[in-house]
């Protein structure tokens, strides 16, 4: 089997340090999962700041560089990691790009600015560098077994999703808004937002509440918890057919049946007592990386591309815009 070389640009949480905590899923970083895939090595590590480097570096055990070109004259990797804030990835992108790296993948969101994000999509239909974006739920086998099953009509007609997100809207809100376009295969044409005044905690970003309709009827309320207090990413989606009940960040399931008479005659309700639990605690950030291995060896069409990276941007925008509006209904074309 090939080994593929990787290179982790941004040494923060999500690119090195989360694995150095303790109680979560590993690997816990991107670094971690290169490390741990059997098909890719971390050859190096990249961030300007010498003292994140220096941590990373001594728990990694790799060569460090302060500058991204340097590393990749040097080290000619075969994967490139961008998990440094949105407003580098759009030159982090082009350089790879330029040193005609075989694959990225991009942390969300894809970009500061939907404007940045049109030139990435534009830059990469023109290059032959495959581009993930890091909507890690779409790698999750159980995300993606319920997307299938929705799909075939298990949950009948999805009529009201709820959805709850902690520590920012461009932040973890970014997760909850790209899993519900990925589950119900479709696409947000308007919402109304309103921003949590209460709730302050929220890296780079703030905290919204909202409603967001899909073209097919849909609709999604998506609503921000207090992140000190503690974190969810939680969702429940209501069909004609049956509930779907996400919690646990995405790693606890529940399939909900639909059935009649149970606490009033004649009268359907969900059937809460005979919920299908499932609970799989594997790494969500090495199933990104293993589909991007599969798509590099077997060519399989990437399942989160820059589009579907902009589409999510497209909300975020839209919601931010309606809360600078006193909630005025935004609609996305």
């Amino acid at each position: 089997m090939k080994t593929y070389r990787g290179v982790v640009i941004g040494c923060g949480k999500v690119g090195a340090t989360f694995e150095m905590d303790t109680g979560l899923v590993r690997p816990a970083s991107h670094a971690a999962a290169l490390v741990a895939h059997p098909q890719t090595e971390l050859v190096a590590l990249v961030d300007p700041m010498p003292e994140a480097l220096e941590r990373a570096g001594g728990y990694y055990k790799v060569p460090t560089y302060t500058d991204a070109e340097t590393c990749f004259t040097a080290m000619k990797p075969d994967i490139v990691i961008i998990a440094t804030p949105p407003p580098t990835h759009e030159a982090m992108l082009a350089l790879a790009f330029a040193h005609n790296i075989p694959a990225v993948i991009c942390e969300k969101p894809v970009a500061d600015t939907r404007v940045e994000a049109e030139r990435m999509i534009d830059a990469t239909a023109k290059a032959s560098t495959l581009v993930i974006v890091n909507h890690q739920r779409r790698f999750f086998p159980l995300f993606i077994d319920a997307k299938e099953r929705i799909a075939k009509g298990e949950l009948g007609r999805v009529q009201q999703i709820t959805a709850y997100y902690t520590n920012g809207l461009t932040n973890n809100g970014t997760h909850t808004l790209d899993a519900i376009a990925y589950l119900i295969a479709d696409h947000a044409t308007w919402v109304v937002g309103v921003r949590n005044e209460k709730n302050t905690t929220a890296p780079f970003s703030t905290n919204i509440d909202g409603l967001v309709g899909y073209a097919g009827g849909a609709v999604a309320a998506i609503q921000s918890l207090d992140n000190d207090s503690y974190g969810v990413h939680d969702f429940r989606i209501y069909g004609t057919e049956g509930v779907l009940t996400i919690g646990q960040y995405g790693y606890a399931f529940s399939r909900t049946p639909v059935a009649e008479g149970i606490t009033f005659a004649g009268v359907k309700e969900p059937d809460w007592e005979h919920s299908v639990n499932e609970l799989d605690k594997r790494s969500m950030l090495l199933g990104t990386l293993a589909h991007t291995v599969e798509c590099l060896e077997r060519g399989t069409p990437p399942r989160s591309t820059l589009s579907d990276g902009y589409q999510t941007m497209q909300v975020l925008e839209a919601l931010t815009e309606s809360a600078d509006n006193g909630g005025q209904r935004i609609t996305i074309s």
